[in-house]
Parts: C-alpha cells; sequence; structure tokens
C-alpha cells in the first residue's frame, strides 16, 4: 500500500503542472473526469486526500489570490485579489474592511476537501462584484479537520469557533457576511449558524433565537448542500450509478464521519436539520435570504427542491432562490466537470449570484425590506 500510495503521489504531483492541468481540461472527456472524482472520493482516506488535492490545487497564476492562515483561532484562507503579498496583519485588516465578507465551507465528503479548492470560482466571484458592482469582496474559506480523524461535531465546532473569531473578535458585522457552503460545507454551514443563533433547534423544530449579541448574517448561498442523509429519493435511485456522490461514499460518511461507535444516533443533530429547519427555523438564523445551486442530474436533487419548498411555505421573512443546471453534485464549484461549451452559461450564473450578494447587503443595510433582485 505505501508503494502503490507514493507512486499515485508522484503521478498527481506530476499533474499540478499547469499545461498538463489546462490540456485535461481541455482534452479529456468530461464522463472520465466526472468518473475520475467519483472514484477519488471513494478511495482510502489519505489517497483520496492527496487525489483530490492535486486535482484541485490552484494553478500558479491563482496564488496571489491566496494567504494561508494558521492561527489559534482558525485555520484557513484569506482570499484576495494579491493578498498572497500582505503580512498577515494587513490581510487580516482587509477582511476586517471588507464590504462583503464571503464565510466558506468547503465540501469533499467530511473526509477529502481544502480551502482554496475552487479558486476558478472564488476569482470570478470577486472580479464580477468588484467590476460590475462596486463591492469590495474577501473570502474567508476555513479549513477544519476530516473525517476518519476529526469526526461528528468536531467540524461544527472548529467552523463556529472560525465564525465567532470573524465577528466577535475581529469585529465584522455578520450584516455584512454571507455564508457560503457546499456538499458536506452545507449542512456544516447550517448546523453552525444554529449552534452560535438558536442552539434549541437542533432538538426542537420550534425553538427560536436565543443569540441577539450578533446580527445574522446576510444571506446563505448552498451548492448542493447535503441536507438530508437518506438515500431513498427518486433522484438517489435515478443518479446514484452517476453522480459524483454514491451510496459507496455515504456508507464511508456513515462510519468515518457521524461514527456510531463515539456518538449516540438521537445526539447527531445534523439529521435533524432538514425537518427542524423546515418549520419556521432558518429565520432565526438568517436575515435576507438563501440561494441555492443544485444539479439536475445529481443525488440530492429532489431533497433540496422539497428543502427549498417547505421553507417557502413556512417563513415570509426570507427570500429563496435557486439556479439549476443539467450537471451532477457541486457542479457550481466543481467546474471541472462542466463541459467549455458551457462556460458562458457559468458566467451568467457568477452575474447572478454577484446580483444576489449585493440585494442581500442591501436587505441587511434596510433592515429586512424586501427589495428586488437586481437586473441589469
Amino acid at each position: 500500500m505505501s508503494f502503490l500510495y507514493s507512486l499515485l503521489s508522484a503521478l498527481f504531483e506530476l499533474l499540478t503542472v499547469d499545461s498538463l492541468r489546462q490540456f485535461y481540461r481541455t482534452y479529456i472527456p468530461i464522463s472520465i473526469v466526472r468518473w475520475l472524482i467519483r472514484t477519488m472520493l471513494t478511495l482510502p482516506s489519505p489517497l483520496a486526500r492527496s487525489a483530490v488535492y492535486h486535482f484541485s490545487k490552484p494553478l500558479a497564476n491563482q496564488t496571489d489570490w491566496i494567504k494561508f492562515i494558521n492561527s489559534t483561532h482558525w485555520k484557513g484562507a484569506i482570499i484576495a485579489s494579491n493578498v498572497m503579498h500582505d503580512s498577515e496583519q494587513i490581510a487580516l485588516n482587509r477582511l476586517m474592511n471588507a464590504d462583503l465578507v464571503i464565510y466558506k465551507v468547503h465540501g469533499g465528503g467530511f473526509r477529502v476537501g481544502h480551502c482554496v479548492m475552487y479558486m476558478d470560482a472564488f476569482i470570478s466571484w470577486l472580479t464580477i462584484l468588484k467590476d460590475n458592482h462596486g463591492i469590495n469582496a474577501v473570502i474567508m474559506s476555513v479549513e477544519y479537520g476530516l473525517a476518519p480523524e476529526v469526526y461528528y461535531p468536531g467540524p461544527v465546532v472548529e467552523c463556529a469557533n472560525a465564525y465567532q473569531y470573524l465577528t466577535s473578535k475581529l469585529g465584522v458585522s455578520p450584516s455584512k457576511i454571507i455564508i457560503s457552503g457546499d456538499s458536506a460545507g452545507g449542512i456544516i454551514s447550517l448546523e453552525m449558524l444554529c449552534h452560535i443563533y438558536a442552539p434549541e433547534l437542533l432538538v426542537d423544530p420550534l425553538a427560536r433565537r436565543t443569540n441577539f449579541d450578533l446580527d445574522l448574517p446576510a444571506g446563505i448561498l448552498l451548492s448542493s448542500p447535503v441536507i438530508s442523509v437518506n438515500q431513498t429519493s427518486e433522484t438517489w435511485k435515478q443518479f446514484a450509478g452517476s453522480d459524483l456522490v454514491s451510496h459507496k461514499l455515504f456508507e464511508l460518511v456513515i462510519k468515518e464521519y457521524i461514527k456510531l461507535t463515539m456518538n449516540r444516533l438521537d445526539n447527531v443533530a445534523m439529521f435533524k436539520i432538514f425537518n427542524n429547519l423546515t418549520q419556521g427555523g432558518l429565520e432565526h438564523i438568517c436575515q435576507g435570504g438563501i440561494l441555492f445551486f443544485v444539479g439536475e442530474e445529481e443525488v440530492f436533487s429532489q431533497d433540496i427542491y422539497d428543502f427549498a419548498h417547505l421553507i417557502k411555505q413556512t417563513t415570509t421573512k426570507l427570500q429563496v432562490d435557486m439556479c439549476k443546471a443539467p450537471f451532477p453534485h457541486d457542479w457550481y464549484l466543481i467546474r471541472d466537470i462542466v463541459d467549455l461549451q458551457s462556460m458562458p452559461m457559468m458566467k451568467h450564473f457568477d452575474d447572478y449570484m454577484a446580483k444576489w450578494c449585493q440585494r442581500s447587503l442591501s436587505l441587511a443595510a434596510n433592515h429586512g425590506l424586501l427589495l428586488p433582485l437586481p437586473t441589469d
């Protein structure tokens, strides 16, 4: 196994050469790329992490946008234009003085992934927000522990601590923060917000917000979020054989992350997120609205549609928006699984996301006065 690990690591390191990565992005069929990612996600954890890291490692021309932080308060990266050359304090100052902070919790099935794995999307977001809307945005992307070494609820606690540091220690108003989570990061984000603003929501769907010391975040952006651990929906039946997410991956999630040898089933609050946030609970952890990006060919799509529909039915305080496209799981962030012909559509979605962020900031600034989504 050690020889295989060394061999594959060397191969993955070779693939980090920018020209070779651009080659596979251009010439390798999308179906093969999707299969590779699906396979990577279920490899033994050391191999899976190495494979995903090298597959999604930032390109050379993207590193200027990244300032890694490894402090006692939080680990991750501050992402902004030319931030790599700033001192840590200057980078933190840029975070504190930004018009908008996107607080990012990455996905990866709770067992792989890293805080700078979506640089194509991140740079596009920041550029459009600045150029089209005059919004100085900075991304705070959190690095949390991965299963099996770190299991539930460890990542939730880490992300909650980092959010508390951002708001309480650095003094960034939540009304300037968009919470963004994709895949596993989606449910981590939702549970994190419950812990911070309405802890009883984790056990009681009728519970209310108890923390009024902090404003609620301006909005929540979720890309292909895990919001249910059930594997019985029609879209699970239809796409489990082709999506990036498989039954095998979920078996590993239950074994390595939920870890029932360490957690009692009735104490795992993430199992209750779907039910507890679709009875009015979401308005106690978010003040503006929620934007979903969903793949029409992903196993989670039906659960996400149902989740969004129930939120609309149970609250009048939040605006719920959704963007759909005929792609597999987490297509909006994992842009390597989207064909080149669809890249203009991705630009359209980034434009929409930026307008939604502008609207969320305006909504927070106007104390809940619902404003129309900006148009061209």
